[in-house]
């Protein structure tokens, strides 16, 4: 984009230079003086902005010149440049019979620095006047197109190759300086001597941070994933411009849907875990779980697609634009970054023995299958692009319990490899501890054109200068280039296609994998790192992960382990709710570090909610065991989509007034259902207990969520029965010694026993036949 560089003054009225970039292009030699002679400029102008350019904002008081096409991009004996774009008035008024101008700068721009002052308007523009022509008068905030054709004389130079600065000037009607002016570069290219730059690129290829990419809701997930892979996403952007091109692309695995590292070759999407906030009204239950209990108060987590379901429709689309996706790969020249692109550059310095990262690594591997052809795993970019102390070593380590197993090149930024030195030095370098470093230019690597661009004309004229000035410095000396652009890489398709294009023809430069760079290529022979002069800037923001954090997710990942160790699909489960949890890793996150509490938060409720779907139920009352031994009764409840089995309940005891008997056998819960579980115990003494109940695994790890049973002991045992016969016996004494001391009873009293029997059996038959 054009932008305001230097103001300049005439006849009381404030002027100022706009559309100059941050490059500019190599004059190894100035050319001898020549006379000063006016070259022809053709001009076609037309009113109104240019019908398929770039959009211009009118500026108040300067006038804007943008230019759409350099050609030749490289400038030979016999080849004439032409030249177009547009001319915008400013917005206080018109350009009356404005007139154009394409300056040459008599200037010497053998290093970078020079580079840097022609492009930021600090060097004056004192040079020859290689062409004029008249336009049309240009309303005030109006634009026309111009095409401009300059003689290849007016840009000549004796020197072999040579970076000739030019400005592109618009006069107004009197004036003497120019109203606004355009910088740039012409490469010369008069005969070959020298040993062409070996020039690599490489563009990563991952996931913006966007949270709704896990969002429970299928239309805002269906959205993000749209957004992120679609027709019209930066990832599809990257894709279309580099094809035909000699390009290295680095994928995240995880561009091809949720699920893409874990199975590699299911093109599925398994729904994963929400942001909080994504669906405020969902209601709070257990994942899957149907229980006739109260509900839990967690909020919701993923219904997983189980075994013989039909996937919604958003996982259909998902899974579509990942196939498509994979289609546009295939035959490309891939590297596999860890998936989720994780943060190695984060995870090294703080725990280069993270299980989780390493899983991240492994699963890099699984690009492959996916894509059907070889994917590079073994090649590692951190994304701030440094090699402190110790970095290379905590790389090695970190993969050592990897697939990938040792590292084959590490990607780092030049600069922080290099100590200052007369001349660059090749991309190809190997570190202190032996391992291969790919060291990129970060100047060359900034050109790369941007969405933002208004065209890619000032992107590729200062790449060729710049390569210019690298191949001025040793010129018969074998050297490699790389270029890599940053994680958040935007271009226009075309205008990147078009770069690649203009750049890989250019005669010096000789393109090429940048894998080949592992290894030395004749003359050109890694050169070990060196400890730069100066502290060098991170290419990314600060990271978001901390040796809290990282502890955290692989805390919450084992759980997820754990609890998948006991179902009967624990794959599924594991893959489902662990999706989420492994992309926290990601580098993406330093970009937008906000999203990344937001997903955290999710992850720990929803892993917090998965786990807790497995409970023993607590009890609300006391139990009371009345017996030297009992059954106990425990309810254990399985509020998952899965079956749970070979999981354990074990009881302990608070105090050893209670004995467990025997443990209980492992047991085996369906799908939302529960089911209770006989425990024997035994009561030692009288008093109160509190029995934990809690889950395992087979190897004893605790899952799900334990319970306290309160127990009253009452134990009746052998004592009770023998204070029992006690009293029997005191009774029944009492009942003799009260016989003997009273005497005869009153039966012994009656003197004819039988005559009082006989009057008693005589009324008993009168009673007889009366009811007769």
């Amino acid at each position: 984009m054009t932008r305001l560089v230097r103001r300049l003054t005439t006849a009381g009225s404030a002027m100022a230079a706009v559309g100059l970039t941050v490059g500019a292009v190599l004059a190894s030699a100035v050319p001898a003086p020549v006379a000063p002679t006016t070259y022809a400029v053709t001009a076609v102008a037309s009113s109104g902005a240019l019908a398929h350019g770039p959009a211009v904002t009118p500026a108040k008081d300067v006038a804007i010149i943008v230019l759409s096409t350099l050609t030749p991009s490289v400038v030979g004996p016999g080849k004439d440049v032409t030249v177009t774009g547009t001319v915008t008035a400013p917005l206080t008024g018109p350009l009356s019979s404005p007139e154009l101008r394409v300056v040459r700068g008599a200037v010497k721009v053998d290093q970078r620095t020079a580079l840097d002052s022609w492009a930021s308007g600090r060097t004056q523009t004192a040079g020859r006047t290689v062409g004029t022509t008249a336009l049309p008068t240009v309303a005030a905030g109006q634009s026309r197109a111009f095409t401009a054709t300059v003689p290849w004389e007016g840009l000549r130079s004796d020197e072999a190759f040579a970076a000739v600065p030019i400005s592109v000037q618009v006069v107004q009607e009197g004036a003497t300086e120019p109203t606004g002016e355009t910088r740039t570069f012409v490469a010369w290219n008069g005969r070959k001597e020298y040993v062409p730059l070996t020039v690599a690129t490489v563009m990563p290829v991952t996931l913006d941070p966007d949270v709704d990419l896990f969002s429970r809701d299928d239309v805002s997930r269906q959205s993000a994933w749209q957004r992120a892979i679609g027709p019209q996403s930066r990832v599809a952007r990257i894709v279309e411009g580099t094809r035909g091109s000699e390009v290295d692309l680095a994928v995240d695995p995880a561009v091809l849907g949720p699920d893409a590292g874990a199975d590699a070759g299911s093109g599925g999407v398994t729904p994963t875990p929400s942001p909080s906030g994504t669906t405020p009204n969902a209601p709070a239950t257990t994942p899957g779980a149907t229980t006739p209990t109260t509900p839990p108060t967690t909020s919701p987590t993923p219904t997983p697609t189980t075994s013989g379901a039909q996937p919604s429709q958003a996982s259909v689309e998902i899974a579509r634009l990942a196939d498509d996706l994979v289609t546009q790969l295939r035959g490309r020249a891939v590297w596999a970054l860890p998936h989720a692109d994780a943060d190695i550059a984060a995870t090294v310095g703080i725990d280069p023995a993270n299980s989780l990262v390493r899983d991240l690594v492994s699963r890099a591997t699984a690009l492959t299958k996916r894509l059907g052809q070889p994917a590079r795993s073994d090649i590692v970019w951190p994304v701030d692009g440094l090699m402190p102390n110790g970095r290379e070593q905590g790389i090695k380590r970190l993969l050592s319990g990897t697939a990938v197993k040792k590292p084959a090149g590490i990607v780092v930024s030049a600069p922080a490899v290099t100590k200052a030195t007369a001349y660059t030095p090749t991309a190809r370098r190997v570190g202190s501890g032996g391992t291969r470093l790919l060291a990129y230019d970060p100047r060359l690597s900034a050109l790369l054109p941007k969405r933002t661009d208004p065209s890619p004309v000032l992107s590729v004229q200062r790449y060729l200068a710049e390569t210019l000035v690298l191949l001025g410095e040793r010129a018969g000396t074998p050297r490699s280039v790389l270029v890599a652009a940053p994680r958040t890489y935007d271009p226009d398709p075309a205008a990147l296609a078009t770069f690649l294009s203009a750049t890989s023809s250019a005669p010096w430069l000789d393109t090429v994998d940048a894998a080949s760079l592992l290894s030395d290529n004749g003359a050109d022979k890694a050169v070990p790192q060196t400890r730069p002069t100066t502290a060098v800037a991170s290419a990314a923001p600060r990271p978001v992960l901390t040796a809290r954090r990282l502890a955290q997710m692989a805390e919450q990942r084992d759980t997820l382990l754990s609890v998948s160790s006991v179902l009967r699909d624990g794959a599924e489960f594991e893959r489902t709710y662990r999706e989420v949890l492994d992309e926290l890793a990601s580098t993406r996150w330093r970009y937008q570090p906000g999203s990344w509490v937001t997903l955290s938060t999710s992850v720990a409720r929803d892993i917090r909610a998965a786990t807790s779907a497995i409970r023993v139920v607590p009890r609300t009352s006391t139990i009371n065991l009345l017996a030297e031994t009992g059954t106990l009764r425990i309810t254990v409840e399985n509020g998952l989509d899965y079956t749970v089995q070979d999981i354990r309940l074990r009881l302990v005891p608070d105090n050893p007034r209670i004995r467990i008997v025997e443990q209980p056998a492992p047991l085996t819960i369906g799908p939302s259902s529960r089911t209770n579980v006989p425990v024997e115990v035994a009561a030692v003494a009288a008093g109160r207990a509190e029995i934990r109940a809690f889950l395992t695994t087979a190897d004893g790890t605790q899952i799900g969520s334990p319970a306290s049973i309160p127990v009253a002991a009452n134990p009746l045992d052998s004592t009770i029965y023998w204070v029992g016969g006690v009293l029997v016996g005191l009774v029944l004494l009492a009942g003799v010694v009260r016989a003997v001391v009273k005497g005869t009873s009153r039966v012994d009293e009656i003197a004819d026993i039988e005559a009082v029997t006989a009057a008693h059996e005589s009324l008993g038959g009168a009673d007889d036949r009366d009811r007769d």
